[in-house]
């Protein structure tokens, strides 16, 4: 299209909308569909019939939704389990070594070799935090 705006450059001008320009009025000719009472019988038959299947998937989905709601009350007790047992064990690490430093009113402390000591409780720190 030659004359097409810039802004819609950019967009997709192809797809089907199911509306066709056409240069006159379409006939307004209606027609009345041909219904008896048989084929209101059979519809009738047909729609409870799909009440019932709607009834019955609703059910299905109301005991699906029921397990999925109890695996993950489940799986967050599991978690939260894991992350307290995590946190007690960062607490075996980090509260003896602040207690440690904490236990004398010396003004220094001579710590030789700490780097060794330290990366270690870092390793196990981090052990504990990222799995």
């Amino acid at each position: 299209m030659s004359d097409m705006p810039d802004f819609m450059r950019e967009f997709d001008t192809n797809t089907d909308y199911g509306f066709t320009p056409v240069s006159t009025k379409p006939s307004e000719e209606t027609t009345k569909p041909a219904v008896g009472k048989e084929d209101l019988n059979t519809t009738n038959l047909e729609i409870s019939k799909v009440k019932s299947d709607v009834s019955s998937i609703k059910t299905m989905m109301s005991e699906v939704m029921q397990i999925v709601s109890e695996r993950e009350s489940v799986n967050k007790e599991i978690q939260d389990a894991e992350a307290e047992k995590r946190f007690k064990e960062i607490e075996k690490i980090m509260l003896p070594f602040l207690y440690n430093l904490s236990k004398s009113n010396e003004p220094y402390i001579h710590w030789p070799n700490r780097g060794p000591i330290i990366k270690a409780q870092m390793d196990k720190l981090l052990k504990l935090t990222r799995g």
